[in-house]
């Protein structure tokens, strides 16, 4: 005896599995989806690249200025540049010395006084695009 319900005789409409309409709107469903979330995870992949060499140069520049401390004080304005070898020879620096006229006004108050403002640049590539950090102390001795 046959039970409508219970237990029916399968007939050709009642296969499982997907029609191709279904299968193309799922997948145009799942695409809206995808392709905003892949840009989100390109974009956090080069924020967190950029983030570490921007954190890179910010130490390499630190470093590099607490060393010029160390030095003489230039007599007058100059520029000196290098890289960072052999640990990090792709990140250069630019280093420029200049006389601020307040700085000339404070030297001729105090006898023996030598000043200098040093901006320091440091450089390097982020694929093609050039980026640049620039700290700026004054030099007293």
């Amino acid at each position: 005896m046959f039970i409508p319900g219970i237990m029916g005789l399968r007939t050709l409409k009642d296969k499982t599995g997907f029609t191709l309409l279904e299968v193309m709107i799922a997948s145009a469903i799942l695409a809206m989806f995808l392709i905003p979330l892949l840009g989100a995870i390109s974009g956090g992949i080069y924020n967190i690249e950029h983030t570490r060499n921007l954190q890179l140069a910010r130490q390499l520049a630190i470093t590099k200025l607490e060393e010029l401390e160390l030095t003489n004080i230039p007599e007058i304005p100059m520029d000196r540049e290098g890289n960072f070898a052999p640990e990090h020879p792709d990140i250069y620096w630019q280093t420029k010395f200049s006389k601020r006229p307040e700085l000339e006004l404070l030297e001729m108050q105090i006898p023996g006084l030598k000043t200098m403002e040093v901006a320091l640049t440091v450089y390097w590539y982020e694929g093609e695009e050039k980026k640049e950090l620039t700290l700026t102390t004054l030099l007293a001795r």
